[in-house]
């Protein structure tokens, strides 16, 4: 929340106030003559400091600020900070997917990271499942942006997101939260807390989110894409001693919701390798249609309604964390402190989505729908260690750390299927799988120092820097089908290749549960290292007639993001190498007018080196299609950014914030997937695979001039909020409005040549009218978000080599409601 106070010199803390332009916000305790822009305290750099005089570029927003906004979980920080693009995973599953300047992970799986580190009182998620984390007792987000490779360490190639809770304190109170909305909407929270002693006190908070889905299926009749989501959080803090703070934290969240099925779009004149080969020898037999024939009933759906689709497999997310986390702060002497931060988390997850969006079963990918399948689970372990001091009279300060992380992952079954058809010819039958579960360890250690010297009053320096060592062992077990099971009756099921099985007739009957056995086992093992540094110098400008408070800032710094191992054509493990970049930046931050007005911005330029994308290959273990991670060896990102506050009057603020961006992919080499003209030999550096009844090849493919995922070339953001005082209290209208202009969400080389997945505008509008009681207990608001129901993409699965179609989803609909909230 950016708060406004009198005019004076003292800094204060985060929880009290928190500068963003994006959420401005005028308490009712501060309307008063001679108000200014409060001052903000961010721990970015692992200690206290000013926001006005930190040397990098970040977003702050306190409890107030998310509430005021309608921030309630993760995915609605999407428009609020510059250069930050949130939604569920590729638009289907509600799990995190972040993307910071362009930088972020589409592939959700154990072998790969995300270049966006996500933190919760300094304790790292690995995984995104069970990441929208619902914000309730939230003292602040940061949004960190850029590489942030010497403190958070690796997998920060884009920037950090920064949570921390509020503590437990001395004191008996508490709330509770009532919201409802349309679509059914239902939601509560409360928190409760309680000293026990004098010196041990405990905090208690939880929530419960349920609504109705969004999207109809006309498949089955349902709606998808519902929340179903609760959570719990036990706080204790323990003051051993003046100088001894323990604060252990345990938590657990479940998630239960249907997907989102999407919107199937026909590309004109694509040849889908896969449909060509399945129109012919099942679907079409089968059906007398074609797969495109199917995918365009789908896109005709609802009159074309992009909420309306056909799904055979709506499929189903579900998902439970449970972590704990101990951190002790030991305040050695009044320039030294000394941290612990030991921390474990579990999770199981599983999902049943559809990947051609047609309502035929052409690629299903699940976890639960066979009886052999099942959740996945990762444990995580981590401990760090962190010296926080200073010296020479505070010109000096410092942070060194230690920190060790593992993870061990697995037990996930993921079952693709293709069928089952009957071609209507005698005696055959068609079904094409290919099961595996992959099991995943990964290992970090890491050693880093950052030093900042004031060397006169207005000018210091900062030198950082990290080494990582990591290793990662994957395992692939494969499985295949034991023929003798697909007869409900008993009946012999011969395969004849491609998915075809000649089967006794009239007796035979599909049995869906099928045995699978064991297989091929593809094992590896690989380990990187890399230090990351970083270097600052920064200018305090003193103030002046217009300046009240300024600094200029130019940082060096690089980021790491772990490396891994991915599917090949060749049906092994290979690796592919850890993303690198380095970033300089140049950046202010002013405070203007009397402290009325403040303007932060910065001008960044990155560089990439092995750029990790996703793509497409063919195992020929399993004769299908798998995702696999591919390095594109360079890439650039640049841009400007620009956060504005400006206290128009006492009781009015309004917020602008502007982004413009541009990224290049320098050098891109793909494969690409056709089907092979089995007269000739493969062409030069290309990969034949046979797959029974057809044979393919996957060839070198230059994509060197595509556009980066999820990166807008521009994005402005303005909000105005107003504070009315009366008999009853006080009254926040506020309205927001959001840009983000010129955005790909395309997948393969082909998808991303038809534009189909170019969004050129994502606008979005909300209104807020909030309410607070004299006495501070009792606030209430009335809400909208999209209040002009735009459809605009912001997601999609686009097979388009393969299916010759592909999906997309579009942002959620009009939503409304009102909260009631009281505090005792």
């Amino acid at each position: 929340m950016l708060m406004v106070k009198q005019k004076t010199s003292r800094v204060s803390v985060l929880s009290l106030a928190v500068a963003a332009a994006c959420s401005a916000a005028v308490p009712n305790s501060v309307l008063a003559q001679g108000m200014v822009l409060e001052e903000v305290v961010v721990t970015a750099r692992k200690r206290a400091e000013s926001l006005q005089e930190t040397p990098l570029a970040v977003t702050a927003l306190d409890a107030t600020a998310l509430r005021e906004a309608g921030v309630r979980n993760l995915a609605d920080l999407n428009t609020l900070a510059p250069n930050i693009d949130v939604v569920e995973a590729n638009g289907s599953a509600p799990l995190a997917s972040v993307y910071i300047r362009g930088v972020g992970q589409r592939n959700t799986g154990e072998n790969i990271d995300s270049g966006v580190g996500i933190y919760i009182d300094d304790v790292y998620l690995g995984r995104p499942d069970g990441a929208l984390l619902d914000l309730n007792d939230i003292q602040s987000v940061q949004v960190l942006r850029g590489p942030q490779g010497t403190l958070f360490g690796k997998n920060t190639t884009g920037g950090a997101l920064v949570f921390t809770t509020n503590k437990p304190v001395e004191e008996f109170e508490g709330s509770v939260v009532l919201r409802v909305g349309n679509y059914d909407r239902l939601d509560t929270e409360f928190v409760l807390n309680v000293p026990l002693t004098d010196s041990v006190w405990t905090r208690l908070s939880g929530v419960t989110r349920k609504r109705d889905g969004q999207i109809e299926n006309l498949f089955d009749g349902e709606d998808y894409m519902d929340e179903d989501r609760q959570s719990l959080i036990w706080q204790t803090r323990w003051t051993a001693t003046e100088d001894l703070v323990l604060d252990l934290n345990l938590n657990w969240a479940d998630t239960d919701q249907k997907m989102r099925p999407q919107k199937c779009v026909n590309v004109e004149g694509a040849n889908g390798w896969q449909a060509a080969l399945f129109n012919a020898i099942a679907i079409g037999p089968a059906t007398g249609r074609t797969l495109a024939d199917f995918c365009e009933d789908a896109a005709q759906a609802g009159g074309g309604d992009p909420r309306t689709v056909i799904s055979d497999l709506g499929g189903d997310y579900k998902a439970e964390n449970r972590g704990a986390s101990l951190v002790a702060e030991w305040a050695i002497n009044p320039d030294l402190s000394l941290k612990s931060i030991s921390a474990y988390r579990f999770t199981e997850a599983s999902q049943n989505d559809e990947l051609d969006h047609t309502g035929i079963p052409f690629l299903h990918r699940t976890n639960t729908v066979h009886p052999q399948g099942g959740a996945g689970e990762s444990d995580q372990y981590s401990q760090e260690f962190q010296l926080i001091g200073s010296a020479f009279d505070d010109r000096m300060q410092y942070v060194t750390g230690l920190f060790w992380y593992q993870e061990e992952s697995g037990g996930r079954q993921s079952i693709s299927f293709l069928g089952p058809f009957d071609p209507a010819i005698a005696n055959l039958f068609f079904l094409n799988i290919s099961p595996s579960s992959l099991t995943a360890k990964n290992d970090a250690v890491a050693a880093y120092a950052q030093v900042e010297w004031e060397f006169t009053p207005q000018w210091r320096t900062t030198l950082g820097l990290r080494y990582t060592d990591e290793s990662r062992d994957l395992r692939v077990q494969d499985y295949a089908i034991d023929t003798s099971t697909l007869d409900a009756n008993g009946g012999a099921a011969i395969p004849v290749g491609g998915g075809l099985f000649v089967v006794q007739r009239p007796g035979f009957e599909y049995n869906p549960a099928f045995i699978l056995d064991e297989s091929d086992v593809r094992q590896r093992k690989i380990s990187n290292s890399d230090v990351t540094p970083m270097a600052s110098i920064q200018y305090l400008i003193g103030e002046s007639e217009w300046l009240d408070q300024g600094s200029l800032y130019l940082t060096y710094s690089e980021g790491f993001l772990s490396g891994g191992l991915s599917e090949s054509p060749t049906g092994e493990l290979e690796p592919f190498e850890p993303e690198e970049v380095q970033n300089i930046e140049l950046g202010f931050k002013l405070d203007l007018l009397d402290r009325r007005l403040r303007l932060n911005g910065a001008l960044f330029y990155s560089d990439y080196t092995n750029r990790q994308l996703t793509t497409l290959v063919i195992n020929p273990e399993v004769n299908s299609p798998s995702p696999a991670t591919i390095n594109a060896a360079d890439s650039t990102i640049k841009g400007f950014e620009l956060e504005t506050t400006w206290l128009a009057t006492d009781r009015l603020i309004i917020g602008f914030n502007a982004t413009f961006t541009d990224g290049e992919i320098k050098e891109f080499m793909d494969t690409q997937i056709t089907i092979a003209d089995t007269a000739q030999p493969p062409a030069a550096n290309c990969v034949r695979a046979d797959l029974s009844l057809i044979q393919v090849d996957s060839c070198p493919n230059d994509r060197s001039s595509e556009n980066l995922p999820r990166l807008p070339e521009q994005s402005y953001l303005l909000s105005a909020q107003y504070a009315l005082d009366t008999a009853w209290g006080t009254f926040l209208p506020r309205i927001q409005a959001s840009w983000k202009f010129d955005m790909e969400f395309c997948f393969d080389a082909l998808s991303c040549t038809t534009g189909l997945w170019f969004e050129d505008e994502q606008f979005e509008l909300s209104a807020r009218l909030g309410w607070t009681s004299i006495d501070e207990r009792w606030s209430a608001s009335l809400y909208g978000t999209n209040l002009t129901d735009e459809d605009y993409i912001n997601g999609g699965i686009a097979l388009v080599e393969s299916s010759g179609t592909g999906g997309f989803a579009v942002a959620p609909p009009r939503m409304y409601g009102a909260e009631i909230q009281y505090r005792f």
